[in-house]
């Protein structure tokens, strides 16, 4: 069976976990010599070309100014331009089946109904969902109503200010023409994500990692043809192979404090990941507790003496990282469609405070470790103060579990099922 697999970036420098996710089911199934299974991505590492059959799409429209590039780039003129490069390897490839997720997944599905290859698409946030992308109707709340046209203008033009009050970005920023180039932009967009909610209900399947998700996208595309699976694989490092090999003045720094606090940023637009709450936090609580936040540098951090910052690190640092923390948080505040921080955390055995956004936490409403707070700052000091001082115990079966619930072959598996079914009746 032919299998053609269609992704934003297949690059090791990609933020957050859409990659790792799709490297991990990918390695897995090519074990199966029943599959054949081209990547087709707009940007692919090239050690990675060779291993897995990974193809680059070329970039059709190039300028010499960075500025303007970086403005296509936001624009997605090129993802547009995809079109003819992917409708190009279709047909030289012929799949059975095309496997999407991200930004190009509109692209890929008119392509699939074109040629008449069903698409399984594989929704991994709520970007898609919301014309601004990021799915907060006012401050720590998120949009749960149908796409309509005079709900998401107003909207967007109080995204505006919101952002202010989140603290993304600066006083007077509301009046700036960058902001009222950011509100046409969205207001244009709004059609496109229409466009894109109609497609969705005519692939062969879209799969979501919660029920969260699930409900959400039911909402925004009344799509009856979305299904919960496992789609988060998760591989545990071996932590006593690196912990002698890599010692730096961040982790030396650990032991001057008795209480660790991780929270996990890989991105930080309109503050979606939490960081405008969790900088709130750093101001209010006790500087006894260290708070290390890796995945984004931002330079305002430096003020505070209790907090590391450190960029993107190798999955066996970000371990480390979570042994040595007492409590991992995890304070989105767009509708995060899993939160695979939440399962590495407590792979490590770390016990982890969410918001009610997070996918995963209908797997743990009875767990003491995991614990999901509304973004209030006293309801969150009171409860860190009392997750630090009586942590609760994670029982090793428990662990044993989830390692084998989100290993990379189970979580395979489970995708296998789905794309036997493609010769079958129609979910």
């Amino acid at each position: 069976m032919k299998l053609l697999y269609i992704d934003q970036k297949f690059d090791t420098s990609s933020v957050g976990g859409a990659f790792k996710s799709s490297y991990e089911l990918i390695t897995e199934l090519r074990k199966n010599k029943n599959y054949d299974i081209v990547v087709l991505a707009s940007r692919a590492r090239p050690t990675l070309k060779k291993r897995l059959k990974v193809k680059q799409i070329p970039t059709l429209l190039r300028v010499g100014n960075k500025k303007l590039m970086d403005l296509i780039k936001y624009l997605k003129f090129n993802e547009y331009l995809s079109f003819l490069p992917i409708l190009l390897e279709v047909y030289r490839y012929k799949p059975d089946l095309i496997i999407v997720q991200r930004n190009l997944t509109s692209i890929a599905m008119i392509v699939g109904f074109l040629t008449k290859v069903p698409v399984i698409n594989i929704i991994r946030d709520p970007m898609g969902l919301c014309p601004k992308n990021i799915d907060i109707i006012s401050a720590y709340n998120n949009c749960i109503k149908p796409i309509n046209r005079s709900i998401c203008w107003e909207c967007i033009n109080r995204w505006r200010t919101l952002r202010i009050l989140l603290k993304d970005k600066p006083k007077g920023w509301n009046y700036s023409l960058s902001a009222a180039f950011y509100t046409l932009h969205y207001k244009i967009s709004y059609f496109l994500t229409k466009i894109y909610l109609r497609l969705i209900n005519r692939n062969y399947v879209n799969v979501v990692a919660s029920p969260l998700m699930k409900y959400i996208v039911k909402i925004k595309s009344e799509s009856t043809r979305t299904i919960v699976k496992k789609i988060t694989p998760i591989r545990v490092n071996d932590i006593e192979k690196f912990k002698n090999r890599y010692i730096g003045e961040f982790i030396r720094k650990l032991d001057k404090y008795k209480k660790i606090i991780l929270f996990v940023l890989p991105r930080n637009e309109g503050g979606s990941k939490g960081y405008p709450f969790v900088k709130k936090l750093i101001e209010q609580i006790s500087s006894n507790y260290l708070f290390i936040i890796v995945g984004t540098k931002i330079y305002e951090l430096e003020k505070f003496k209790n907090t590391i910052n450190i960029e993107k690190v190798p999955s066996s640092i970000m371990d480390y990282l979570y042994i040595k923390s007492d409590l991992t948080i995890v304070p989105s505040i767009y509708t995060e469609a899993f939160g695979r921080v939440i399962i590495e955390s407590l792979l490590n055995r770390t016990p982890v405070l969410t918001s009610p956004q997070c996918g995963a936490n209908y797997l743990f409403k009875n767990k003491s470790y995991v614990k999901s707070l509304p973004l209030r700052i006293d309801l969150w000091i009171k409860n860190i103060k009392k997750l630090l001082s009586d942590p609760p115990k994670i029982a090793e079966n428990e662990i044993k579990n989830l390692k084998k619930m989100f290993s990379p072959h189970s979580c395979a598996e489970d995708l296998k099922k789905l794309i036997e079914l493609v010769s079958l009746e129609p979910i």
